[in-house]
């Protein structure tokens, strides 16, 4: 064996296997061995040592050879078992030897057990070389059954005597029929061979009695006009007597085999003619090219090396050929010291074969011009002899090109560092790769965290913009490219808006490998854009007042003045008796009232508009609504109202709080109002947050509002509800206040059940 025997010993008395150890060295046998004496000891050696041979005794007290045996079978390893035991019963003997054990040996003659180890490794090796003979014997068979049926190969059968054929399915269609088409005979097998052939092949039927064996080439013309090239072969078959009974024989077709002769002399033809183009082929390739033997001599070179040698005024003849190239290499100008013992040593060990292939990157000054050059050497691949390929190959181009893309990559890296855009480059599992001076202030700035490399990206963003960044990166690695405005707020309730952009990167295969993630500081113009829109949106809301105006002008305002008028008249004009005057009087008097009444809600209006540019702050919604409740404390305890709040989505936001106390008392004071008789009012506010807005839903159990009443719910003096005190004034100013914080309010109602009232602001 070409490594060392492994040998596996089932033994429980140490001094046993000990004098097995040393029988062994003694024979000179070389060998590693391990000792077992349990049954998972053993099965776990058989899959872990891999034994060449096991020897056992017989008789352990966890288990015994024939156990072993039997697991041996069962794992199907075929490893020579051998026991070593005391003297036993030649009957058991027998029964080891055919449960499967190699031999057995006594233990008082243990020097047997040497020639018993190495006959029955042998023993296993001739065995298992017979079996793999035979199973080559039988694969053969089946591939030649195999081939017979699918590669066109075709039997027949010729009586001497009788002059009749046997054919099998396959001749049918070698010799130009289908199968089954014509009787066999050897006028049908004649019938399409070509004509130069038919005497031949005839000549095998009308000797046969006297022919030995042999084979013969034809071609036949086949129904479709095909021309195909069939072999022969044929031999005697002897009756009893020794006499000549049967020709039998097989064609196939050789077809391919012709056509490929007839190619492959037409290739050597041009190859022939092409191996005069080859010199011609070497010589146009740009690298300089020296072939070495195995003593590093030049045996041939290209005119590019012809050219390389005078340049250099080398000075040697021929080129260099049948001289040493180290040598030569030594008198080149260019190459410094330390490279040209570089390229030495590389040479010979990849002549030598200590390395597959040398190459090195060298460069000199040639007219003041800066010049590179790689060398490579690569062994010659042939197998008769030793040697090397060694290229030198002008690389100024990609040399310059490289020196240039640093160049351009350290003028990128500038601009990278310096820009006012923040730019993080990110992998494509989301983890922080690169970034810029500008992304790591900002992130300190804006998050209150230092933005490393290697963490996740989703880490340095608020929750409630995950979802949208998580969206971004989806576009992103489907190859889009995401552009849109965001704000995001510090500190000091200010807002900082930005212009974010993702791009992915692709690889030269164009797999996403990443993306990039820019901020453009965009406050300035967006606070710019927020101010004309918020400017239009006054313009429009003052037209929109302005015809409110006038309708309360021409209609509120009217009427009690209309009655001033015409009482004023009356009473200059008519004698009134004293009890007629004072009711004129009375009626004059609750005019004015009524135009009092109309002129404060003016007044109130008015100043809701004027009020538009007060100082915003932040405003906690749980802490607005127990201020509401502590005034309406009475107010609460006598209805027995309920207020459960739920504000987890959004806990505050920055507006003008006076307003959004204005809104919040008069919805819950409509609540409580508008309740339904028997029932204790319920009221239920909370917030949610949806696409950058801001959500607050007042949702109470109270009588519930017909559908038609809905379309002018928030006009001015409109009232639905007479059973109750108000007059028209409260919602008009819940929907006022709302649109001047830049929101817009909706309600939903069924009678008999209750009212949503929908509140939505930018989220702040």
């Amino acid at each position: 064996m070409d490594r060392r025997l492994r040998i596996l010993h089932i033994e429980d008395v140490p001094s046993d296997a000990e004098l097995v150890d040393r029988t062994l060295k003694k024979a000179g046998i070389d060998f590693e061995k391990i000792t077992v004496d349990t049954k998972a000891e053993y099965i776990d050696a058989l899959t872990n040592f891999n034994p060449d041979v096991i020897l056992s005794d017989h008789s352990l007290p966890a288990f015994n050879s024939l156990e072993a045996l039997k697991i041996l079978k069962e794992k199907k390893a075929e490893i020579p078992f051998i026991l070593i035991t005391a003297t036993v019963s030649e009957e058991f003997a027998v029964s080891v030897m055919k449960e499967g054990a190699s031999d057995y040996v006594l233990k008082d003659r243990l020097q047997r057990l040497p020639n018993a180890v190495v006959n029955a490794l042998e023993k296993f090796q001739l065995d298992a070389d017979r079996q793999t003979y035979l199973n080559k014997i039988v694969a053969s068979e089946a591939l030649f059954k195999k081939a017979e049926a699918i590669a066109e190969f075709g039997t027949w059968r010729f009586d001497i005597s009788t002059g009749t054929m046997d054919w099998s399915a396959g001749t049918y269609p070698l010799l130009g029929f289908e199968k089954g088409a014509v009787e066999p005979s050897v006028e049908n097998f004649l019938k399409n061979i070509s004509g130069d052939d038919v005497s031949t092949v005839k000549d095998v039927f009308e000797n046969a009695a006297t022919a030995m064996q042999g084979e013969t080439d034809f071609s036949i013309t086949d129904k479709d006009g095909n021309r195909k090239y069939i072999r022969a072969q044929f031999e005697k078959e002897l009756d009893k007597n020794g006499h000549a009974e049967y020709v039998a024989g097989f064609n196939q077709d050789v077809t391919r085999q012709v056509l490929a002769q007839i190619e492959i002399k037409k290739n050597i033809e041009e190859l022939q003619a092409a191996s005069e183009w080859q010199s011609a082929i070497l010589n146009a390739l740009p690298p300089h090219i020296v072939l070495l033997n195995e003593m590093g001599k030049i045996l041939a070179v290209n005119d590019s090396w012809r050219k390389f040698t005078l340049k250099n005024n080398l000075g040697v003849p021929r080129y260099g050929i049948d001289y040493s190239y180290t040598a030569i290499s030594e008198k080149a100008t260019g190459v410094d010291e330390l490279s040209g013992k570089q390229i030495a040593r590389g040479i010979k060990e990849v002549i030598s074969g200590v390395t597959e292939q040398f190459s090195l990157e060298y460069s000199f000054y040639e007219k003041e011009k800066k010049v590179w050059y790689q060398i490579i050497v690569a062994p010659l691949k042939d197998k008769r002899r030793k040697g090397a390929v060694v290229l030198h190959i002008d690389i100024t181009e990609r040399k310059m090109a490289e020196e240039l893309r640093l160049q351009s990559e350290a003028n990128l890296e500038t601009i990278f560092k310096n820009t006012e855009i923040a730019y993080v480059l990110c992998n494509d599992k989301n983890r922080v790769v690169s970034f810029n001076s500008k992304a790591s202030e900002l992130c300190l700035e804006q998050f209150g965290k230092k933005l490393k490399a290697g963490t996740n990206a989703f880490s340095y963003f608020p929750k409630e913009k995950i979802p949208n960044v998580k969206e971004a990166i989806r576009r992103v690695l489907n190859n889009e490219r995401v552009s849109y405005e965001t704000s995001y707020q510090l500190k000091d309730g200010t807002a900082k808006w930005y212009e974010v952009t993702w791009a992915g990167i692709a690889n030269e295969k164009q797999q996403n490998t990443g993306f990039i993630l820019a901020f453009k500081d965009v406050t300035t113009r967006k606070m710019a854009e927020i101010e004309r829109e918020r400017m239009t949106a006054d313009l429009v809301q003052r037209y929109k007042d302005l015809e409110q105006f006038t309708y309360i002008v021409s209609h509120n305002l009217r009427a009690p003045v209309a009655n001033i008028m015409g009482l004023s008249n009356m009473l200059s004009s008519f004698d009134f008796s004293l009890n007629e005057r004072e009711d004129v009087l009375d009626a004059l008097g609750t005019s004015i009232n009524m135009l009092d009444q109309i002129t404060i809600d003016l007044n109130n209006i008015l100043r809701v508009h004027s009020g538009m540019h007060k100082r915003t702050e932040p405003v906690a919604f749980q802490s607005l609504v127990d201020e509401i409740r502590q005034s309406l404390a009475v107010l609460i305890s006598e209805e027995q109202v309920a207020i459960k709040t739920n504000f987890t989505q959004a806990e505050k936001t920055f507006t003008i709080k006076s307003y959004l106390y204005n809104i919040f008392y008069n919805l819950i004071i409509n609540g409580i109002k508008y309740r339904q008789a028997g029932t204790s009012p319920f009221i239920s506010i909370s917030t949610a947050v949806k696409d950058d807005k801001l959500e607050i839903l007042f949702n109470d159990n109270g009588k519930g509002i017909n559908e038609t009443d809905i379309k002018n719910l928030f006009g001015l003096y409109k009232r639905f509800d007479t059973s109750v005190e108000g007059k028209g004034m409260g919602l008009f100013m819940v929907k006022m206040q709302v649109e001047n914080l830049g929101g817009k309010i909706s309600v939903e109602s069924t009678v008999g059940i209750g009212t949503i009232f929908r509140l939505e602001f930018p989220n702040q």
